[in-house]
């Protein structure tokens, strides 16, 4: 007579206990073998840091055009040179209507640091920011042209996608990418491949200004963009305007 199972009995006959043990055992093996394939094509994190709750003093000079700029200048290069610091505000803010007033000024400051792939920013600490007039400001590095580029990328905000956000790019971002840069934190065309290496470039239209807002119906989406690449210190920026941007299928 075969074993079957009564439910009011304390337990389940010898047979249907191990061929019920079988069947969990696989299922497990199963539910574990799923989530390490699942984990393994997923894209690996970005190398990107926020500090959050961590906060440094910073001194250097106001760039804040076109976008708010912290000009360091590099401690112990025999050729004197600057890093160049984006400056951002808290939550989703640019930090424009903070530091207008200390164009081309020496200041001191408290901020958190964001950096990824090379390229740093600072979260201002609200009312931290001061001149600092024992200092003598730096020049604003000259503007070196490299030439016209058609580049392929991804338009981000430039705070979520340097470590704030992980991931700061693609369709699950999008929202929050229109968010920041609508509320003014300074966009960025992230792409694969620029001479051979990965860059950013900080995008202005083609008189060095802020961009038409126009280009947020492309924020986070496959796009080609054509425009002049021109270097500053260590940075880099795209200028270009709308119509020369177009959404790849």
């Amino acid at each position: 007579m075969k074993e079957f199972y009564v439910g009011y009995l304390p337990q389940a006959p010898p047979a249907i206990r191990r061929f019920l043990r079988l069947i969990v055992g696989l299922l497990m093996l199963a539910a574990v073998g799923s989530a390490i394939t699942i984990t393994a094509l997923q894209d690996p994190f970005a190398a990107s840091v926020f500090e959050f709750g961590k906060t440094r003093t910073f001194t250097g000079t106001i760039d804040a055009s076109p976008y708010p700029t912290l000009v360091v200048m590099r401690p112990g290069d025999a050729t004197p040179r600057a890093s160049h610091y984006l400056l951002v505000a808290k939550g989703k803010y640019g930090a424009e209507p903070d530091v207008s007033a200390y164009d081309r000024k020496a200041v001191r400051l408290t901020g958190t640091l964001i950096f990824r792939e090379g390229r740093t920013l600072i979260e201002i600490q609200p009312g931290s920011l001061s001149e600092d007039k024992s200092a003598v400001p730096q020049p604003v590095a000259e503007a070196k042209d490299l030439g016209v580029f058609e580049l392929v990328g991804e338009i981000v905000d430039s705070k979520c996608h340097s470590g704030v956000m992980n991931p700061g790019e693609g369709k699950v971002h999008r929202d929050c990418a229109v968010r920041c840069l609508s509320g003014g934190i300074p966009p960025v065309f992230a792409v694969a491949d620029f001479q051979g290496a990965p860059a950013t470039f900080v995008l202005t239209d083609r008189d060095r200004k802020l961009l038409p807002r126009t280009f947020l119906r492309l924020a986070a989406k496959p796009v080609r963009i054509r425009g002049h690449v021109v270097q500053i210190g260590d940075s880099l920026r795209l200028e270009t305007d709308p119509a020369s941007m177009s959404e790849l299928p």
